[in-house]
């Protein structure tokens, strides 16, 4: 079903790092795109900052969510039974 319980979940710190990640990718593009359209840097640095808090959390709550949903994930057998 749609909202079965997963095979495997992964684990929250996995969550995290892939959120720091995107964010520092985007937050960098959020901080140019506002000083360029703005002229100004301190709208582009205000902007980046308040995209990277909120977007950060809107992110991690997302994946954890999709963590929960089993559709078209498998769990790979053969390594769970290579070790």
């Amino acid at each position: 079903m749609f909202l079965s319980p997963p095979r495997w979940i992964e684990k929250w710190p996995r969550s995290l790092i892939k959120v720091i990640s995107w964010r520092a990718t985007v937050t960098l593009s959020n901080f140019l795109g506002a000083w360029w359209v703005s002229g100004s840097f301190a709208a582009g640095v205000g902007f980046a900052s308040f995209a990277l808090v909120v977007n950060s959390v809107l992110y991690f709550l997302h994946e954890r969510a999709w963590n929960r949903v089993g559709w078209a994930k498998d769990a790979n057998t053969q390594a769970d039974t290579a070790h």
